[in-house]
């Protein structure tokens, strides 16, 4: 599963996801809508091809280090339920951060 679904992270954070299932998992950003506030299900998905990485079994992991702020959505695109966001905010004393 992803936890917590909403993270927020400053630029330049590296984010590692770890399957801790024996199943296969996915990481792929991109676009998805119609989440079913009772099930949690998705009806549909667009990846964009930011990152995407397949967890083939337990203890696989994958790394990304955000460069950019923004909000950065991602799911499996093996499990309907299982979508979340990052969000990225510039660090506060990078010069990014004290644009306006």
């Amino acid at each position: 599963m992803f936890h917590p679904t909403d993270t927020t992270v400053e630029v330049g954070t590296t984010v590692t996801w770890r399957n801790d299932e024996p199943i296969t998992h996915t990481v792929t950003s991109g676009r998805f809508e119609g989440v079913d506030k009772t099930t949690g299900l998705r009806s549909s998905q667009k990846p964009d091809g930011t990152f995407e990485e397949k967890l083939s079994g337990k203890g696989k992991t994958f790394s990304f280090t955000f460069t950019k702020p923004g909000t950065y959505t991602y799911y499996c695109d093996i499990h309907q339920g299982m979508n979340a966001t990052i969000t990225v905010v510039a660090d506060a004393t990078s010069p990014e951060g004290n644009q306006k």
